[in-house]
């Protein structure tokens, strides 16, 4: 009875050895921590801008580029700009330069520890441009009258500038009221104020300025006026009528048309080809309302509804 025993432990013993703790004995692969690219090195900063030479109140807009030791462009770098003299040339938060006073500074960008800097001279400014100022010819006009719009500039002492070839570009707050062309002539074609603006280009930052021009209706506008058509031409070649008043086309037996063009908001119907006739057309709408006759190039006329 106890060889027997003694057998059976020895046989469970090697029965545990050859098992183990149960697990299969294969060592699950183990994974590698994945390592991040190294950030960019930053080890200079470029920067540069249209004009280093300023005036008192004429700015201009820097950049800066920061770059790797072997050039490359780091391009989420957000620089941090300041003046070494903001009292001769201040720079903002975007890196526009402002002239101040009349002097030099350094314009510094800065990311992290590395800077780039560029140096700025103001000069006293006579004689370049510093404003502009707008005038018209007559500051208040009728419904259908022209003016021209003029602009000049000026330095920081009052001084005239010549604008040379800088480019001027014109424009109305209200194009209900008062139209304007490229080269500044104004049309009223409505009743009201209105504000005539340039904008003269001029370094980062054009200068601006405005006239206001007052555009009023036509005095005792009649409710009923004719229009007649004596060889090529409309008679008179500016209708007036009131608003809601009536415009009477006297057509001769030489055959013609009245077409308005361009078509406005309150334009009447067209009157197609006919002759010998009488055909009126109401106009219930303040505004200009040109017209021609197509079939007689140059026969244009005009009809102004006041209120």
């Amino acid at each position: 009875m106890k060889t027997a025993t003694r057998f059976t432990v020895v046989a469970g013993l090697a029965l545990l050895a050859a098992c183990g703790d149960g697990s299969s004995g294969v060592t699950p692969p183990v994974t590698p921590p994945v390592t991040p690219p190294a950030a960019p090195v930053i080890t200079r900063i470029d920067v540069s801008a249209a004009t280093t030479a300023l005036t008192p109140q004429q700015t201009t807009q820097l950049s800066a580029v920061a770059r790797t030791s072997s050039g490359v462009a780091v391009g989420d770098a957000q620089p941090v700009w300041s003046s070494t003299a903001p009292g001769v040339a201040s720079v903002n938060a975007a890196g526009l330069v402002t002239g101040v006073a009349v002097g030099s500074a350094t314009i510094r960008a800065t990311v992290g520890t590395v800077s780039g800097t560029l140096d700025v001279t103001v000069t006293s400014g006579v004689g370049v441009l510093a404003t502009i100022v707008v005038n018209a010819q007559d500051l208040t006009i009728q419904l259908g009258q022209l003016t021209q719009a003029s602009v000049s500039g000026r330095d920081v002492l009052g001084g005239a500038v010549a604008l040379g070839a800088r480019v001027v570009t014109w424009s109305t707050s209200n194009a209900a009221i008062a139209t304007i062309n490229t080269a500044g002539v104004v049309t009223g074609v409505g009743v009201g104020t209105v504000s005539l603006q340039a904008s003269v280009a001029d370094g980062a930052v054009p200068k601006t300025a405005s006239v206001q021009l007052i555009v009023s209706g036509i005095p005792n506008a009649p409710t009923t006026t004719d229009v007649f058509m004596p060889g090529l031409i409309f008679s008179p070649t500016e209708a007036v009528v009131k608003q809601g008043g009536t415009v009477r086309f006297v057509f001769p037996p030489l055959a013609h048309n009245v077409i308005w063009d361009p078509r406005l908001a309150g334009s009447p119907a067209d009157i197609n080809t006919t002759s010998s006739v009488t055909v009126s057309r109401v106009f219930p709408t303040v505004g200009v309302f040109p017209f021609k006759c197509t079939l007689h190039p140059g026969m244009n006329g005009t009809v102004i509804v006041s209120p």
